[in-house]
């Protein structure tokens, strides 16, 4: 069974983490969810392999099509009520597929900093390709240690909030090396599906992007609002308006709760 956690109450938020993150990652930062009650209620839970939820059996269990359907097992052992789907990168993609599968359970969306995707996917693999490498190579001390040089996050986060880099490390510090290799080489097979479907999804989503981060380019979140037909695109560029990320979130949940 995934590691869940469900808080406050309200219409349900299903939402996923990134690669590498985990719950507790995304409450030590606070980027996506609030300290309190405010609303909605939301169902969280480790991707396999991460925190504190069991690895998967294979590099077919960390697929984003895999994690869209844990993500679906999970809301339905919850509620049978229509819900909401978000996650941040990996996570965004999960319930992108997700919606896709079961378009008229879902109620609206929340993407936040989507991965890259179509023709920026492939340089993308490249990077995932080089941890791999590094991992056979050196282990996985020596990719924490890369992390750590070289953090993935924004500058400008990276100045205002020094210890989410910290927090980033600590996920991975949990991770097995054996289930990271795995989980690189499904995410090297990933990519969203053909414009097309998504432009033929009719459901309310929310977009949250922020600038200066290469590994989740503005770019993805633009192609991603351009494509999907009821989409709003909101992108921050600082710390403060990140803090009013989790509320943004609540209110599009409520806005469109069915």
């Amino acid at each position: 069974m995934l590691n869940t956690l469900a808080t406050g109450s309200g219409p349900t938020l299903v939402w996923a983490h990134g690669l590498m993150y985990s719950m507790q990652f995304e409450s030590q930062t606070g980027w996506f969810h609030p300290l309190k009650d405010d609303g909605i209620q939301r169902l969280r839970f480790d991707a396999r392999g991460h925190g504190l939820s069991p690895v998967g059996n294979g590099m077919q269990d960390y697929l984003w099509s895999a994690q869209a359907t844990d993500m679906l097992n999970v809301a339905r052992h919850q509620t049978f009520a229509p819900i909401a789907l978000g996650g941040q990168s990996m996570g965004s993609a999960a319930a992108l597929l997700a919606a896709l599968q079961r378009p008229h359970e879902v109620t609206c969306l929340i993407l936040a900093t989507p991965p890259c995707f179509w023709q920026s996917r492939p340089l993308q693999v490249q990077r995932y390709r080089q941890m791999q490498r590094l991992l056979q190579q050196r282990g996985i001390d020596s990719l924490i240690a890369l992390a750590k040089r070289y953090p993935a996050l924004p500058a400008w986060l990276l100045e205002a909030r020094p210890e989410h880099a910290k927090a980033a490390l600590q996920a991975m510090r949990q991770m097995s090396q054996d289930s990271l290799m795995d989980m690189l080489e499904a995410a090297c097979q990933c990519d969203l599906p053909p414009p097309d479907s998504l432009s033929a999804l009719q459901i309310p989503t929310l977009i949250l992007a922020w600038r200066d981060d290469p590994i989740h380019p503005l770019h993805s979140a633009e192609q991603l609002a351009a494509k999907l037909p009821q989409a709003q695109l909101q992108v921050i560029d600082n710390a403060a308006q990140l803090a009013d990320w989790p509320q943004q979130i609540s209110n599009f949940v409520l806005q469109h709760a069915g």
